[in-house]
């Protein structure tokens, strides 16, 4: 027998098969006597065949277990991608971009979006919050690692996205690098010219990160003083501070020193021809207007956002704070779509409204979202004021204790009118929204009109959502009487009452300027109404609050700064802890010490606002040398540097200068070539070839006072596009439109009867 399984033992050609010819005898001879018919069997070879006998049995097949590796699936794709997107995970830049390309060789732009933690961070954050949300079908941590890497997002290096201001403080900051390394050429050396870039990148992230943690009501420091930087020294604007204000900021005193430095060495230095001499006086005078403007909006912001908070903190059962803001253009998505469907999509206008208000029978807080779609709608004054109107006889329904209502938009056109009002909490609803339509989309659905849009949201279940699909306001013949209200564009706060309104700068600064009915041709009830088609009311819920509200004048504040949804139900309220690692899920804000254990508490505060910062305490030693170098002024640039006046925080009114005749000329030709050639031109390119355009003899069309910035550039770009619209209209009245329409009918109709 030995010598049979032993023949057949040499005659198998893999491991496996031997093992099993191995295991019929293995267990009743030893190994030496198996090794006089198998002289090459070894003593591993013989104590597994033993183990195989033993464990899977005498002579049985090997077991082989196949691993196949399943890709994620695209839901849980689409649900780790909602999470990562929402703008507590990441924000995104508001200039730059990142190319992916995919396996074809395909590249898509994408905009640059920052992470706002670490990618491992991210992922535990993201497996917390599956828990809590009885979410099951997660993957392993290398796949959402894997997605991380794909997506290629930047680790956060500044506190948030930026918005205008912040862009254009942040490229002026570049061009002074850029105009110090080109005076260090030209005589001011390579010491001075190293002393100034340090100073400006120490400026830059002062700026960015510090600043708004200084700023305050009242402040020893006039850099930080809100009452003092927003006081236009009127009487109804103007505040009085209770001190003086005897001490000096170090950082924006040497930033505002080194502004300085530059500005008085580019009129020093000698230049290779004149041509460079204005290019680069001209970079300096608009590069330090955008770093001081930058400043001044910081102060702005943080003064107006102070608003929202102490309304929050206060409100009664009878009031309501709405936040309101049209959403960017929603397009029309469906399951399957071609090509020639996909090109030349008209987008929805949708309107986001999000209600906060105390609930009549408990002290909860109720954050209702109404929704506003319209097919076609012009987002103007008129269409907004009669969503405003919709919105606030909603409300009313959902709880008829409320009486008082505050308004806050931002400035845009169509909210700066008779009921013109931040909008933060909107673009979290906004992306919920569009996160929950796409999910419906998968499904198997289109969604191209209002109404799709409306059905899609009713059958994703969203608490505390209302969708209301409605037409625009009729356009109306009469000639409407317009408001008298003088330099209205500075004005941002308003408290509407019977007899009037009283109307504020900044937030809380001064008694405010009361503008009667009468005098003012003023005609607050005259709102427009939107025709409601269909309407939909999600489900219900509350979130426990701890807010308290003492009586307070109705109010709207507008917001100078131009998504994953939760369950409110199952948000907890926890205090929030100063040590990060106690707690997963740490607030985006600046700054901010709040921490969570639940993603769900981390968005309510996030909604609520309520964030807590530690005010910056100055330590001894250097109080008492900015007190040494504000008494003695060390130099002459610094003690005229640190003179600021009082109200030196407000925006300034933009001088009106009509553009001379080559200036229209020449922006004309280059709007006329974009109309032609399909490839509009930017204005930041125009601005730059302006400043370099020669005739034929070499001499500059423009000087230094003629240049013109790329925001003016635009604006008259869009001018000329109203003027080209309204043109084509003109040239067609309604009468002409329905004999074009008839004509179109009786010509199908005899091609019926032909055939």
């Amino acid at each position: 027998m030995l010598k049979v399984l032993s023949a057949a033992y040499n005659q198998a050609t893999d491991w496996g098969t031997q093992r099993q010819i191995l295991s019929l005898f293995g267990g009743n001879y030893s190994l030496k006597a198996i090794k006089e018919f198998i002289p090459d069997l070894s003593k591993y070879k013989y104590t597994t065949a033993r183990k195989h006998s033993s464990m899977i049995g005498t002579g049985q097949p090997v077991s082989k277990t196949s691993y196949s590796r399943e890709g994620l699936t695209d839901e849980q794709i689409s649900h780790f991608m909602d999470f990562i997107m929402s703008p507590s995970i990441m924000t995104d830049a508001p200039y730059g971009e990142t190319h992916l390309k995919i396996s074809s060789g395909e590249v898509f732009h994408v905009p640059k979006i920052i992470l706002n933690s670490v990618r491992t961070r991210v992922i535990e954050q993201y497996e917390s919050y599956c828990k809590d949300t009885h979410f099951d079908a997660t993957a392993s941590s290398r796949s959402y690692l894997r997605i991380m890497e794909a997506v290629e997002p930047n680790i956060r290096k500044c506190m948030k996205g930026l918005d205008n201001y912040a862009a254009d403080g942040a490229k002026a900051f570049e061009d002074l690098k850029k105009v110090a390394e080109l005076l260090g050429k030209l005589g001011k050396g390579a010491l001075w010219q190293e002393s100034i870039q340090k100073s400006l990148t120490l400026g830059k992230q002062y700026l960015k990160i510090e600043y708004k943690l200084h700023i305050s009501k009242e402040s020893e420091t006039a850099d930080h003083c809100c009452n003092f930087a927003l006081s236009d020294q009127s009487k109804e604007y103007t505040v009085s501070c209770q001190h003086d204000h005897n001490q000096v900021c170090k950082k924006c005193d040497d930033l505002t020193e080194t502004l300085v430095k530059i500005e008085k060495s580019s009129d020093e230095v000698l230049y290779e021809s004149a041509d460079q001499e204005d290019d680069t006086i001209y970079m300096v005078e608009q590069s330090i207007k955008a770093v001081q403007e930058w400043k001044k909006h910081l102060l702005r912001s943080y003064n107006q956002d102070t608003a929202r908070s102490e309304i929050l903190h206060k409100l009664s059962k009878d009031e309501v704070l709405v936040e309101r803001d049209w959403a960017m253009k929603f397009l029309p998505m469906r399951y399957r779509e071609s090509q020639s469907k996909w090109f030349g999509k008209r987008g929805l206008n949708w309107h986001v409204s999000v209600g906060s208000y105390h609930t009549s029978d408990t002290d909860d807080l109720k954050m209702q979202t109404i929704i506003h779609v319209f097919d076609n709608a012009s987002q103007d004054a008129r269409t907004s004021n009669a969503v405003l109107r919709n919105t606030l006889q909603q409300f009313q329904q959902m709880n008829p204790s409320l009486k008082k209502a505050y308004i806050r938009s931002d400035n845009a056109g169509c909210f700066h009118g008779f009921l013109a009002g931040g909008k933060s909490i909107c673009d979290r609803r906004a992306a919920h929204i569009k996160s929950a339509i796409r999910k419906y989309v998968n499904e198997g659905h289109d969604v191209c009109t209002a109404a799709d849009f409306k059905k899609a949201l009713q059958i994703c279940s969203l608490r505390n959502v209302a969708v209301v699909v409605a037409l625009p306001p009729e356009s109306c013949n009469k000639k409407e009487i317009k408001s008298q209200i003088n330099n209205i564009t500075t004005l941002n706060n308003f408290a509407y009452q019977q007899t009037g309104i009283r109307c504020f700068r900044q937030y809380g600064i001064g008694e405010g300027k009361f503008l009667t009915n009468s005098s003012q041709k003023l005609q607050l009830l005259s709102c427009s109404n939107i025709t409601v088609v269909e309407a939909f009311a999600g489900h219900l819920s509350s979130i426990p609050s701890r807010t308290a509200r003492q009586g307070v004048i109705v109010q709207e504040c507008r917001n100078e700064a131009s998504n994953i949804a939760v369950d409110q139900s199952d948000v907890d309220i926890e205090e929030e802890i100063d040590d990060i690692g106690s707690n997963l899920f740490t607030c985006s804000e600046p700054n901010c010490l709040s921490t969570f254990s639940k993603y769900g508490n981390l968005v309510r505060h996030l909604d609520v606002g309520s964030h807590r910062i530690k005010p910056m305490v100055s330590s001894l030693i250097d109080k008492s040398k900015d007190t040494i170098c504000y008494c003695c002024h060390e130099t002459t640039e610094r003690e005229n540097s640190c003179k600021l006046c009082e109200g030196w925080g407000l925006k300034q009114r933009r001088t009106v200068k009509k553009f001379t005749t080559t200036q229209i000329s020449f922006l004309k030709e280059k709007f006329s070539k974009g109309e032609r050639t399909g490839h509009k031109c930017d204005p930041e390119e125009v601005s730059l070839e302006m400043r370099s355009a020669k005739s034929s003899l070499g001499k500059r069309f423009f000087s230094k006072d003629e240049f013109l910035s790329a925001t003016q550039i635009a604006s008259y770009f869009s001018r000329l596009v109203l003027e080209k619209r309204k043109t084509a209209c003109n040239s067609y009245d309604e009468e002409d439109m329905e004999a074009g329409i008839a004509a179109e009918t009786l010509e199908e109709l005899q091609v019926l009867a032909r055939n």
